[in-house]
């Protein structure tokens, strides 16, 4: 087994070396995902801790119905953080809807006859071959009953 050199640090060390920049997202993702346990712990709600900026934590849902149960519960959410040493003066509940797009299914496609027609018949006067062959191809294309 090779023997890894001096130079390579690990992720562990990156993150809580001397750049500031990134030991201070680690802390701030810490954080957020230390928040987002006690809210669990106070919800029963779908949420997702968004950020925390000047004391004012914003929280993300999918639905409107769970955005205002979690407006009926925030002095409880906010007092729930605050009791765990977290400064929270006030909360920001935003819905952000969740959309599942739905795959086309496969077809195959064809032309009606009198389209494959018109196509033939367009392909009669175009001087550029690779056009004309490409619309004599998809001329072809026609149904088959």
């Amino acid at each position: 087994m090779s023997r890894v050199p001096k130079s390579i640090r690990s992720t562990q060390q990156i993150l809580k070396g001397s750049n500031h920049i990134l030991h201070s997202l680690y802390a701030q993702s810490q954080e957020l995902r230390t928040i987002q346990q006690i809210v669990d712990g106070v919800l029963d709600v779908e949420t997702s801790v968004a950020s925390l900026k000047n004391n004012e934590l914003t929280l993300l849902t999918a639905k409107s119905t769970q955005a205002t149960q979690i407006r009926y519960r925030q002095r409880n959410i906010i007092s729930t953080l605050r009791r765990r040493g977290l400064e929270v003066s006030s909360l920001k509940i935003k819905v952000q809807p969740i959309f599942s797009a739905k795959k086309p299914e496969d077809s195959e496609r064809y032309l009606t006859p009198r389209n494959a027609s018109q196509l033939q018949q367009t392909a009669a006067h175009i001087e550029d071959e690779a056009l004309k062959n490409a619309l004599i191809k998809l001329s072809r294309r026609t149904r088959g009953d």
